[in-house]
């Protein structure tokens, strides 16, 4: 087989992973309003910013919400022992992004009580990608041959479509680090962006996304 040669292919078609991790690129999100379903953008308020330094702001009606209010998928967990009979109890349920206990039941005793939860989130909602912010839906994604094309903002797109452009995609360049480019956004893609044969579908799909 021939060696391809990759001094012959322009700056335009090579990306170099330079282990960018896909929270580099959380910087901020856009999003549908909550209360317009518009196109929102969620930003940070100060630098460097925790989940709590972020506001919401959508230009179509006016919205602006402060972090606080969850409103992806998430659900409640307690796993404890009864306050009477110290048998152990555990449940997991929906959250609401409201309430924070469970209402708990115990079969041995026959107590019934409330008990803290803790919450995990969810950043996969409805068949949707959410913010991991709010939990709202991304507004840059589209449905591909059965996957989901996303991306948190106009600066994550770019990059992937710059990697989906190039005909020489070079990994562990810059920098050597094995870990971080075993952990950059990139090496995690999946498949189906990979695939040089759905390079032109894509290209044209994140076109109408841009």
């Amino acid at each position: 087989m021939k060696k391809r040669n990759s001094s012959a292919i322009p700056d335009t078609e090579r990306f170099a992973d330079r282990g960018v991790a896909l929270e580099d690129l959380a910087t901020h999100f856009v999003v549908h309003c909550p209360k317009c379903q518009g196109k929102a953008q969620i930003n940070p308020t100060k630098e460097p910013a925790s989940k709590a330094d972020f506001r919401l702001i959508c230009p179509d009606c006016f919205n602006v919400e402060s972090t606080g209010h969850w409103y992806g998928a998430a659900t409640a967990h307690v796993s404890v022992k009864c306050r009477e009979c110290y048998q152990p109890l555990s449940r997991s349920a929906p959250w609401n992004g409201i309430w924070k206990k469970l209402a708990m039941h115990c079969t041995h005793c026959g107590d019934n009580c409330e008990y803290e939860a803790s919450i995990s989130y969810g950043y996969f909602h409805e068949s949707r990608m959410t913010d991991p912010i709010f939990g709202l839906p991304l507004w840059l994604q589209k449905d591909f041959r059965g996957e989901l094309l996303w991306a948190y903002n106009y600066d994550h797109l770019e990059m992937l479509r710059e990697y989906i452009t190039a005909k020489l995609r070079e990994r562990g360049i810059d920098p050597r680090n094995t870990i971080r480019k075993n952990s950059s956004m990139v090496s995690r893609l999946p498949m189906f962006i990979k695939k040089a044969s759905h390079r032109e579908e894509l290209l044209k799909l994140i076109a109408t996304m841009q």
